[in-house]
């Protein structure tokens, strides 16, 4: 699954061993760090991963986490223009998935 947020965007599959877990990954650190500040302290890296920064959390956890977010901080009604992050690179990245989605809207 992945997740977009104002200033993240995740990756969350299921762990392979720990049916209750799933491991978080993101490309960037900072942002599973804005996600998930409690658990910040076990985020790890993996150099040879498609995607670099990682978290093992619980489902419940996420599901704890994603809903807390819904709940306070989804508080705009354009999700492109609600962007806080002024790095033209993450503003890229949205961009081209904008326009992906939109051809295959078509």
């Amino acid at each position: 699954m992945w997740l977009f947020t104002k200033n993240s965007f995740i990756s969350v599959v299921q762990h392979r061993e720990r049916p209750d877990d799933v491991l978080v990954r993101a490309r960037v650190r900072k942002h599973l760090e804005r996600l998930f500040s409690n658990e910040a302290k076990e985020i790890y890296t993996d150099e040879g991963a498609d995607y670099k920064y990682r978290l093992l959390i619980s489902k419940k956890e996420l599901a704890e986490v994603v809903s807390a977010y819904i709940m306070q901080r989804l508080d705009y009604d354009n999700f492109k223009a609600a962007q806080e992050a002024d790095d033209p690179t993450w503003k890229r990245f949205l961009s081209a998935a904008w326009a992906e989605g939109c051809k295959l809207q078509q």
